[in-house]
């Protein structure tokens, strides 16, 4: 920007304040986890869609905290947020090809990562906001995927199933 002591000069902010502020450190820490997540989804996306025929189908995962949100998993959220507006739009793109893009959003899931990140204490309570009081086995989710990929959801593009032991969710 100019200023009127030196017309049609640009001045820089110096960058280094806003490097040290905690708050620049973890804006930035979330962007790249947003485009680490975000971009791999899209770039998996470009490279297979050169070897997809019509009628093949796309299935992003994401998670019931992309609509209900956490305030200790906030770099989680919003990049599961990302996927489910990757799904839709890259949808909007690929139906005149015949290809169809949908997500799975699924809540609570048991999996060795949460026995092996977690505390005890927590390990316990994983679930227990569920209206079933409990998280899903894996197995418990894999038929969202299994139909998402079947000709039987030939009608769906642009969707997100939620398997979450009941959590209502507004899409």
């Amino acid at each position: 920007m100019a200023t009127e002591e030196q017309p049609g000069k640009e001045h820089l902010m110096d960058p280094i304040p806003q490097a040290l502020s905690p708050d620049y450190r973890q804006a930035n820490k979330l962007h790249g986890k947003v485009a680490l997540v975000t971009g791999g989804d899209s770039g998996i996306g470009r490279h297979a869609l050169k070897h997809m025929k019509e009628g093949s189908s796309i299935i992003n995962s994401t998670s019931v905290v992309a609509y209900c949100g956490s305030d200790i998993l906030l770099d989680y959220c919003s990049t599961k947020g990302a996927i489910v507006s990757f799904t839709r739009g890259l949808s909007l793109q690929l139906v005149e090809k015949g290809i169809r893009v949908n997500a799975v959003a699924a809540g609570p899931v048991w999996t060795p990562l949460q026995v092996s990140t977690k505390p005890e204490e927590l390990i316990k309570k994983i679930g227990s906001e569920t209206p079933m009081g409990r998280a899903a086995q894996p197995h418990e989710i894999a038929p969202s995927y299994v139909f998402l990929a079947s000709h039987e959801s030939s009608y769906f593009t642009g969707q997100v199933l939620h398997p979450n032991g009941g959590m209502i969710v507004n899409a």
